[in-house]
């Protein structure tokens, strides 16, 4: 009874929306579900190990939706830590709505909430406890869409404080005018600039962020652009826009970045006017 009264409150308290108006992939449903707390239900979570692998007790498998487990030995053991803390038995945890399609590891993205620190706070987002206290970062996947205020907020406020992995500077954000620095980068990275153009080439729009080939771009295949403007952000609007963008740097034809869900970039000010990236103005047309 006490934990379905702290669920209730917890609803009323916890605010979960997303950046733009829609889900970026799925149905809403589906893509709120694991950052809604209103339809939550009691779970119990095994202890996790060392792979951070998480399992209920009924045998389900489950991902963190909008974690990125870190890669170090050193991160992953702290963020186990974290995790065994808050999901110990006796602790109130709450299992959101996980998606109905398993990864290929037969895991579901899903959201759990667990008690807040002090007898009276409200249920809080597992990964969003996690991101804040710099045990992770925030992962674009669609099923975390929703959640993505929250959990990009939690993360903003970790890297200002400098905890976790953010003491790190293999983790710090990457200057999109400095496409020398993204060679060799590994895994998920973030890189902020300005777009200095867009460009099309075939079924591809381009985001560039300097006048000369070599210099970092964005790639967005035309089929997914409804995806974008639907979620708010029209891509070929974005010439003077501040933005950050994260995903995985390909370099076989230049430091680029493909961008396949809405969650992958967030907008940053307002638009530049006058804008200059490697010292020349930026024109209206794409080098692609």
């Amino acid at each position: 009874m006490f934990g379905m009264m702290k669920l209730r409150h917890a609803a009323r308290l916890f605010v979960c929306v997303g950046a733009f108006h829609a889900p970026c992939l799925g149905s809403a449903q589906e893509a709120a579900g694991v950052c809604a707390l209103e339809s939550a239900v009691p779970v119990e979570i095994a202890a996790p190990g060392f792979d951070l692998e998480l399992w209920t007790m009924d045998g389900r498998r489950l991902t963190l939706s909008g974690l990125e487990l870190p890669p170090g030995a050193a991160a992953r053991e702290s963020l186990q830590r974290f995790l065994a803390e808050r999901l110990r038995a006796g602790r109130l945890v709450f299992l959101a709505a996980p998606t109905a399609t398993p990864d290929r590891w037969g895991a579901a993205a899903a959201g759990l909430f667990v008690e807040g620190e002090g007898s009276d706070a409200p249920l809080v987002s597992l990964a969003e406890a996690a991101i804040g206290a710099g045990l992770a970062r925030f992962r674009p996947d669609p099923a975390a869409f929703a959640c993505r205020n929250g959990l990009l907020a939690a993360e903003e406020q970790a890297r200002r404080r400098k905890l976790g992995l953010w003491t790190s500077g293999e983790y710090h954000i990457l200057d999109a005018g400095r496409p020398e620095t993204l060679f060799g980068k590994k895994g998920m990275v973030l890189v902020e600039g300005v777009v200095g153009a867009i460009g099309e080439a075939g079924g591809s729009l381009y985001l560039n962020f300097g006048p000369r080939r070599g210099d970092f771009a964005v790639v967005i295949w035309k089929r997914n652009l409804e995806t974008f403007v639907r979620a708010g952000t029209s891509p070929r609007m974005l010439t003077g826009r501040r933005v950050r963008v994260r995903g995985l740097i390909d370099t076989a034809f230049g430091p680029r970045m493909e961008l396949v869900s809405p969650a992958q970039i967030e907008l940053l000010g307002e638009r530049v006017g006058d804008e200059r990236v490697g010292g020349e103005r930026l024109g209206s047309s794409g080098r692609r």
